[in-house]
């Protein structure tokens, strides 16, 4: 979805807004594309731990969570870097239009849950495990055909 320079720079952005945690930070991005899309905590907190290795952030403990704040210079860095900043926030928006309310990440959330679920119970025969495979080259050739 994003690449790693425009993905720090809304990370940096969202925590200029207000101090966050990581989970904050991942549930805000979640939620601006209506649960169509959400980083991962392994795309997500190194990319902190980066942030604050070069000043652009810094963080407190708070019980087993870190409160990721601001820096001067990381200030400093998005006032660098506004206008790129401002030209990715209006791409989000735009894309987040786009899907009118439609959590697409919520519904592939729902399938990915109950596949695994399938599986993991262990009581998926053979011929349920070709039926779902044949059900998930359907969808996904249909997705490719939109």
């Amino acid at each position: 979805m994003f690449d790693s320079g425009a993905l720090r720079l809304v990370v940096l952005g969202l925590i200029a807004e207000e101090p966050r945690h990581g989970y904050d930070i991942i549930k805000a991005l979640e939620a601006r594309f209506q649960g169509a899309y959400s980083p991962s905590p392994g795309a997500i907190y190194p990319m902190l731990q980066m942030l604050e290795e070069a000043d652009l952030v810094s963080s407190e403990t708070e019980g087993n969570k870190r409160l990721f704040t601001i820096t001067k210079q990381g200030r400093a860095f998005l006032d660098q870097h506004k206008d790129e900043l401002e030209r990715i926030n209006a791409q989000l928006d735009e894309v987040s239009a786009d899907m009118q309310g439609i959590a697409l990440g919520e519904a592939f959330t729902s399938l990915r849950h109950t596949l695994f679920q399938k599986v993991r119970s262990g009581e998926m025969s053979t011929e349920q495990a070709k039926k779902a495979l044949e059900i998930l080259k359907k969808a996904r050739d249909e997705l490719n055909d939109l």
